[in-house]
């Protein structure tokens, strides 16, 4: 699979590219893998760093934030039961 092809963090939903993509498994973002003990972040970590990215980087409310991760989070293939 093309990476530019906007491949989504399967942890996070972050959209990845070369140089955010897990050197480990490529379904995560360096973000939700630790680069170099391979250990993925648990649910709660991931959900705090990303409502914290949609307030920087999105411009969100901290509200708006949390709801909207609260929504996503649950979707995404690593948190499916």
């Amino acid at each position: 699979m093309d990476i530019r092809q906007q491949q989504v963090c399967e942890s996070c939903g972050m959209p990845m590219d070369n140089s955010t993509v897990s050197k480990f498994d490529k379904r995560y973002c360096i973000y939700c893998q630790d680069q170099t003990t391979a250990a993925l972040r648990t649910y709660e970590q991931v959900r705090t760093g990303s409502v914290g990215a949609a307030v920087k980087f999105m411009g969100k409310t901290q509200e708006e934030a949390e709801h909207m991760v609260n929504e996503m989070l649950p979707k995404l293939p690593r948190w499916q039961k």
